[in-house]
């Protein structure tokens, strides 16, 4: 009997809680859907700012500016930082 009065008292607690939760988002509506648009809206941001940032066109260093003569080494390490420049904007 006393595991029969326990059980229906948890219940009642329960949908309690779960009643308390519903009113409480009902209340909260309007917040709520503005911080999911705002999220959204961000999102965006952030899928465009990649988009941009990965689709940039190369400019030579002939149309650029006049040709300077570099080893090999210097033109290897400045692809490597521009490389790791746009992986960072991306992430971002």
């Amino acid at each position: 009997m006393l595991a029969l009065v326990c059980t229906i008292v948890f219940a009642a607690t329960a949908a309690f809680a779960v009643i308390a939760i519903m009113l409480t988002m009902q209340g909260r509506k309007s917040q709520i859907s503005a911080l999911i648009s705002e999220y959204r809206s961000l999102e965006r941001d952030r899928e465009f700012l990649a988009r941009i940032t990965t689709h940039e066109a190369e400019v030579h260093r002939s149309f650029a500016a006049p040709a300077l003569r570099r080893n090999a080494r210097r033109v290897m390490k400045s692809a490597e930082a521009a490389r790791r420049e746009r992986a960072l904007r991306v992430a971002a």
